[in-house]
């Protein structure tokens, strides 16, 4: 299980990584290849590191 654990945060890594290198390239040619804008990479990222819900706040309303 922690090895499972330990390569989740490795792959997690290399993607950010990965995404931080193409909005760091002057040139967006490498973007509009897989049909993205930096605006929407923005938008991704900043989904991707958002808090996520706690369980008593996704199921709040089935109690009220």
């Amino acid at each position: 299980m922690f090895h499972s654990i330990l390569a989740t945060l490795r792959q997690r890594h290399a993607l950010r990584q990965s995404i931080t290198d193409l909005l760091a390239r002057a040139d967006d040619h490498l973007l509009e290849d897989i049909g993205l804008t930096r605006g929407e990479v923005r938008a991704l990222i900043s989904a991707r590191t958002a808090p996520q819900p706690q369980m008593f706040e996704v199921y709040a309303p089935l109690h009220a």
